[in-house]
């Protein structure tokens, strides 16, 4: 096992759940693994480090937002912490030992999936409310962008979640404050160049309000939640469960600039973990979409009603009309000629008449011949 394929099982034990023998062997013995260990075991601490001397220079308790301290921070206490090197280790060691052997230090969590934040603007009235998954760092589809005019002017912010740390929950930042006595080519400029602008991070803590300075306006207020499944309230009807797919019509493939397909029936939703999805195409064979391994097939990524994947160095997109999934999946896509090659049971035969696309699924269990995928 390598750093990469480790990385995601360093927070699991930290947050005391039990991993795999091999995973926790290479930890204690990398010296890279072991080093994002110790940033987890160090965190809380240096918060609370933090909010100790910032109350102490106030002399009024009053005069710091309540318990908002310990979250408006930027990383430097990486520059600032000096601990005993071997007190670390043997945190480490005892953890690492503990998930070896099949026994945990603290009880081990619900994994969670979904962060459920709310950003209000200075006055504490909401702008917007957001559930987007606990790490989101490259996906733009969750990026909340959004504007709160006033009387002196508007707050322009640009938010996302990179991801769960310990308890609490990274928010990247960017906010930008145009006063209404700014030109219009300033406050142009100033909106159109909000993403350019440095990204600051902090922890947003369930229950505990995060408080986000913005020079000229005052402070963006956040609070949030972590969930494990989506909530009901969020979902409406467009979505499916979060352990379905759904395939409406119309469905339409596009290669590069090309529309190959469209098929204007049929569709289904169904189960993300045992089906799989096929696309049939006239004259150009059908797509085989799976969420578990294909071999000889590409990958690819679903985001709301977009599936995207290249083959043979062309890139496709398949539309679907409405969301696939809630948020984003990684999926395989394998392109067969018949659908027989891929499934020898399905119901789905193959059309000779070149002028029909088709819709179909069946199970994954049932993909018998993964190497007939043509790449």
């Amino acid at each position: 096992m390598n750093c990469q394929e480790a990385a995601e099982f360093v927070s699991a034990l930290f947050d005391g759940e039990q991993v795999p023998g091999e995973a926790a062997e290479h930890i204690g013995g990398c010296a890279n693994c072991g080093a994002r260990m110790q940033e987890y075991a160090l965190m809380s601490a240096e918060l609370r480090r933090t909010a100790a001397l910032t109350l102490a220079r106030t002399g009024n308790m009053r005069q710091v937002p309540p318990r908002s301290i310990t979250r408006v921070w930027l990383l430097g206490w990486r520059q600032t912490m000096r601990i005993p090197r071997f007190v670390v280790a043997l945190a480490v060691f005892l953890l690492i030992a503990a998930a070896a052997t099949g026994f945990v230090l603290v009880r081990a969590k619900e994994k969670s999936r979904w962060f459920q934040w709310t950003i209000s603007g200075r006055d504490g009235k909401t702008i917007v409310r957001a559930t987007t998954p606990v790490d989101s760092t490259s996906d733009p589809y969750y990026d909340i962008e959004a504007g709160m005019p006033g009387q002196e002017g508007a707050v322009w912010f640009r938010l996302r979640t990179l991801g769960q740390s310990g308890v609490a929950e990274r928010i990247g930042a960017r906010v930008v404050w145009v006063p209404r006595s700014a030109s219009s080519d300033e406050r142009t400029n100033k909106i159109a160049n909000l993403r350019s602008l440095r990204e600051r991070e902090f922890l947003c803590v369930p229950k505990e309000k995060l408080f986000i300075p913005v020079e000229g306006y005052g402070n963006l207020q956040i609070e949030g939640q972590f969930q494990s499944s989506l909530p009901d309230n969020v979902r409406l009807g467009l979505y499916p469960p979060d352990d379905k797919f759904q395939i409406l019509p119309p469905v339409i493939l596009v290669r590069g600039d090309r529309m190959v397909a469209k098929a204007d029936y049929g569709g289904g939703t169904y189960s993300d973990e045992s089906s799989y999805f096929a696309f049939g195409a006239p004259t150009d064979g059908w797509y085989v979409v799976s969420t578990k391994p294909i071999s000889g097939a590409a990958e690819g990524r679903i985001t709301g009603n977009q599936l995207e994947f290249s083959i043979r160095g062309e890139k496709y997109f398949l539309l679907t009309g409405a969301p696939i999934t809630f948020g984003a999946a990684k999926v395989w896509v394998g392109h067969y000629s018949r659908i027989e090659e891929a499934d020898p049971h399905s119901g789905w035969k193959s059309t000779d008449d070149g002028t029909t696309p088709q819709l179909g699924f069946g199970q994954i269990k049932d993909l018998t011949s993964p190497d007939a995928a043509k790449h």
